[in-house]
């Protein structure tokens, strides 16, 4: 999602960066509302070829949760993880890769290594390989 929290456009950046490790994998946006996200998006399945959609609705996943498959749950946002799905990842054991471009003063030993990775797309999509392997 792209609002005061979301930072959706770096993670698209990101995947501009490792599209050739991610050639063979789904690649799902949930919370879309934007204008700007939904083009760059489907810039992004244009010009690279990636399984990148933004799902319709729920029912795409037979009514289940969009986790239950997932290899990963990734996000970039400004300074709290509020909103987010962590909850329902962690339920089905997703693996996570959630940074914050701007930490609280209870960080996490995770979120102090990601905070770099939070505002160089390059970077993260470092991260995004070795969290997909």
């Amino acid at each position: 999602m792209e609002d005061k929290q979301g930072r959706s456009l770096l993670v698209i950046s990101a995947l501009y960066h490792c599209r050739s490790e991610l050639s063979d994998a789904e690649i799902r946006f949930v919370d879309v509302s934007g204008g700007e996200v939904r083009g760059a998006v489907d810039l992004l399945r244009w010009e690279t070829g990636l399984d990148v959609r933004i799902p319709a609705d729920p029912s795409e996943y037979g009514g289940g949760s969009i986790f239950e498959s997932a290899s990963l749950y990734a996000a970039i946002r400004l300074n709290s993880l509020d909103g987010l799905h962590v909850a329902e990842a962690k339920f089905f054991k997703v693996p996570l890769l959630l940074a914050l471009q701007f930490l609280p003063q209870s960080a996490t030993s995770e979120q102090l290594v990601l905070l770099q990775p939070a505002h160089d797309p390059a970077l993260f999509a470092q991260y995004l390989i070795e969290r997909m392997r």
